[in-house]
């Protein structure tokens, strides 16, 4: 029975995957977004994923009083998950996850929702960082199972709302450890729903 929760399971996020990312490679309309809290779809994302987390690996931080953004719930949902589903896959360590508002680079005006996964697995070559966004590419081939769409329905779902999808190993942004740090970025509307100011 176990066996049979697990293949279909995956079969099923093969499938949702796969017509996500023909749906988005194929029109030229943008998403349905609306405005939507990042806390309250991170917390779903999470309360889901945590039941494939029974070693309580994922640690949340997530930053208080967050704008609302422009968003297709479903679809960015997808995006954190896949990324958590990711991370799960390939760590043996802790899983850190943080949403907070930031900026592009110093001295850059324009605000942005900042989600970082930072995972404890192999790192990825840096020849590797934008190969592994292509579909049915696979960073390591001796790991888990898969069929290489999660981190290109990923880029997708993030490009499709004007943001952007990145990986660097801890190194790069300064920290120490193994791992990799997947960091995405979403613009902030300058007008807030009902006069507020992000």
């Amino acid at each position: 029975l176990g066996s049979i929760v697990s293949e279909a399971s995956y079969l099923s996020t093969v499938t949702e995957n796969t017509l996500q990312l023909v749906q988005l490679s194929n029109t030229a309309q943008p998403p349905a977004r609306q405005w939507e809290s990042p806390e309250e779809i991170v917390g779903t994302v999470l309360a889901r994923v945590r039941k494939r987390d029974p070693e309580r690996r994922i640690t949340s931080t997530v930053q208080a009083g967050l704008p609302l953004i422009k968003a297709d719930p479903v679809l960015l949902a997808q995006l954190v998950d896949n990324l958590l589903d990711n991370a799960l896959k390939y760590s043996t360590g802790a899983i850190e996850l943080t949403v907070d508002e930031g900026s592009e680079s110093e001295g850059d005006p324009l605000p942005l929702l900042r989600l970082t996964v930072k995972d404890s697995g192999p790192q990825i070559p840096v020849d590797k960082y934008e190969t592994i966004f292509a579909p049915y590419a696979r960073g390591d081939q001796s790991g888990p199972r898969g069929a290489g769409l999660g981190l290109a329905l990923c880029r997708a779902i993030a490009e499709s709302h004007q943001g952007r999808l990145t990986v660097a190993s801890r190194f790069d942004v300064g920290e120490t450890g193994e791992g990799n740090v997947f960091t995405l970025t979403l613009p902030i509307e300058a007008q807030q729903p009902g006069g507020m100011q992000p």
